[in-house]
């Protein structure tokens, strides 16, 4: 059967929040030898958890799943290893701390440059850089090295120097006005921070394309991956019909320019929803079938999707007025088997007892030592005749610092110590963590 397609590669990973660890997942996954570098000194908002000490527990309780994702919405006395944004996306990876302000520090993470084949990062701009990590200065270090940088809105131009996450490239792109609501603005919508995991499979390709470039020249590879200028592209028709035809595409909500009708609507329960979509006069026919209104699918006046689309609003009150004392699973497979495109709106705890899913084995079980042992999501694509990399449950922050400077780096056991004395080896932050 033979190795993951990525056993050989060694990757140095200074990613953070969402789309960086996306893509590195994705890469150990396939193989590759993750080892993160991290410090005790620093918290970084939103990566390991929203604030590096305990919350108050109740408080977390009235949180949502990116703030107040710890295990039992409790986050014990080391929340930065219980959290779910962070343990969702760390498996196969290693932990170090390597404080890269010190001269030990910087020492360390050269020394990790050299045997490494890819270093990956998505910190805010110009971090690198003053800390000497940039991509000439590691080149200087390796020059073999794959060197993947994922800025907010690219290394140049007049933006180049905003910091942000993925809600405000997502505002750029247009994309935050596109998905609003009919007659609302912008101002109403939340953001979804699509572009976070939609960034990490940029890079992840990227990467890839990177180590192939490398293998058949043997040179090493800068890769720029502008989330933005990536979240643009998804956005593509929308701004060619501005540019060719002078045209703003308004926000239509759950509508479609073309199907009628297209919405969410209300099923019984709490918070339960279906969304339905009609693109033709038979899958019309289907859902009228399905209401137990056969007759309504030939009055001319719901005959055509422009027909549909005048009297949209009209249409979408029949519809929940059927679906809001219909559970949303059983309303589905009913449309479905009438031929018309439906499907429940899961919550988030849906997925876990979704059929689909379990069949598939999607879900796959680890134990973590702060977490315990639990279902985690499986991975983002399949290969045919190998069982892809799940091997490493989430770090704790510094827990594999012996196996870095004493069996990977080769340490004196007196200068583990002098510097574990210093502070600069341990695991979990200090108590000064800023």
């Amino acid at each position: 059967m033979g190795g993951l397609p990525l056993s050989r590669i060694r990757i140095l990973d200074f990613s953070l929040v969402w789309a960086g660890p996306f893509a590195v997942m994705m890469l150990g996954d396939l193989g590759a030898e993750i080892i993160r570098v991290e410090s005790r000194r620093h918290h970084i908002t939103n990566t390991r958890g929203f604030v590096p000490w305990p919350p108050d527990k109740e408080f977390v309780s009235r949180l949502g799943h990116m703030a107040g994702g710890y295990v039992d919405k409790d986050p014990a006395g080391n929340p930065w290893n219980r959290h779910a944004l962070f343990n969702s996306l760390g498996r196969n990876r290693r932990s170090v701390v390597a404080e890269i302000g010190t001269e030990e520090g910087h020492r360390t993470v050269e020394e990790l440059v050299k045997i490494c084949d890819v270093f990956i990062e998505n910190n805010s701009m110009g971090m690198m850089a003053r800390h000497g990590l940039d991509y000439e200065s590691v080149r200087k270090i390796n020059p073999s090295i794959i060197y993947v940088t994922m800025p907010l809105y690219g290394l140049t131009g007049p933006y180049h120097t905003h910091v942000g996450f993925g809600s405000q490239g997502e505002a750029t792109a247009a994309y935050l006005h596109l998905r609003g609501y009919e007659g609302e603005g912008p101002e109403t919508n939340h953001g979804s921070n699509h572009m976070d995991a939609s960034s990490g499979i940029a890079a992840a390709y990227a990467t890839l394309m990177g180590i192939y470039q490398r293998d058949r020249t043997g040179k090493g590879q800068f890769i720029e991956v502008s989330q933005t200028e990536h979240m643009t592209h998804q956005v593509g028709s929308a701004l060619m019909d501005a540019a060719m035809n002078g045209r703003d595409r308004m926000p239509i909500g759950n509508k479609d320019e073309h199907r009628a009708p297209q919405g969410v609507y209300r099923c019984r329960g709490e918070d339960r929803w279906i969304a339905i979509s009609v693109g033709s006069d038979k899958e019309w026919a289907g859902l009228c079938t399905a209401m137990g209104r056969p007759k309504l699918a030939q009055d001319p006046e719901y005959m055509s999707n422009l027909a549909r689309h005048l009297r949209h609003d009209e249409i979408d009150v029949a519809i929940s007025a059927w679906t809001e004392s219909r559970e949303d699973r059983e309303t589905m497979e009913l449309l479905q088997s009438h031929g018309v495109p439906s499907g429940m709106l899961s919550d988030d705890g849906d997925p876990y007892i979704d059929p689909h899913l379990t069949e598939r084995g999607f879900y796959r079980e680890m134990e973590q030592a702060a977490c315990g042992r639990h279902r985690y999501p499986g991975h983002v694509f399949q290969f045919v005749g190998k069982e892809l990399q799940f091997k490493l449950p989430p770090p704790l922050l510094g827990e594999h610092n012996d196996w870095v400077y004493g069996d990977l780096l080769a340490l004196s056991e007196t200068e583990i110590e002098r510097q574990k004395g210093l502070e600069l080896i341990g695991e979990g932050y200090l108590p000064d963590v800023t």
